[in-house]
């Protein structure tokens, strides 16, 4: 009883919001209109090619309620955004990917003081999800020694692949030799971050790097 009531305070206090347009609703974590008009990629425009990387899907454009929530998620403290875009992305990559073919699920690293800042690694959150989603294992790959500077901050792939260049490497070279990962991000523009993460993965070994995103650039 007691447990019902605490539950139905909190929900007085903090009401269930969509995740992408804020609206107040009563249950699920997306209003009605939010799953049916969000800003969906389709056909050709799912997939994205990118050095060392074999295919990259991304389910949403980075564009307008997305962009939003994805912000939130990052910066505004909201990392239960993680279950609903997992679902997304989940779904995506079950009609996308041949994930029967598909070893472990990965992520992109985040260093030290850059986790210590947020709390948590949002592509690390992601990646739990889908892992739950899909019935693959999580695996984690590679850490990231140093900070380097965010990549939002810096515009071209030429700029971008620089700034990251050298910025991963390996936990254990056994985790990926002969396997076929999928490795999980947040948001692609460049491909930048992916292809270099792709390219350590694939020197030690790994057969295959697919990618899967939140979002993606419009194109």
């Amino acid at each position: 009883m007691k447990l019902k009531l605490l539950d139905y305070i909190l929900k007085l206090i903090y009401p269930p919001k969509c995740v992408f347009c804020q609206t107040i609703i009563d249950k699920s974590d997306i209003c009605n209109e939010c799953a049916k008009a969000l800003p969906y990629t389709k056909g050709d425009s799912i997939y994205q090619k990118f050095p060392f990387v074999d295919k990259c899907i991304s389910p949403l454009y980075y564009k307008d309620n997305v962009r939003s929530a994805i912000l939130r998620f990052k910066f505004g403290s909201a990392p239960t955004n993680s279950k609903r875009f997992g679902i997304i992305m989940s779904e995506y990559a079950e009609n996308n990917l041949d994930c029967g073919g598909i070893d472990m699920v990965s992520y992109i690293p985040l260093s030290r003081k850059r986790i210590h800042e947020r709390g948590y690694n949002q592509a690390e959150l992601l990646a739990k999800e889908i892992s739950r989603n899909i019935g693959l294992p999580l695996v984690s790959t590679l850490k990231k020694p140093k900070n380097t500077t965010a990549q939002s901050t810096i515009k071209g792939y030429k700029d971008r692949a620089a700034n990251v260049i050298g910025a991963f490497t390996l936990i254990d070279e056994g985790r990926v030799r002969d396997k076929y990962i999928l490795l999980v991000d947040d948001v692609v523009t460049t491909g930048a971050t992916l292809s270099e993460a792709a390219r350590v993965l694939k020197k030690a070994g790994a057969k295959a790097v697919y990618c899967i995103t939140v979002a993606r650039k419009e194109d």
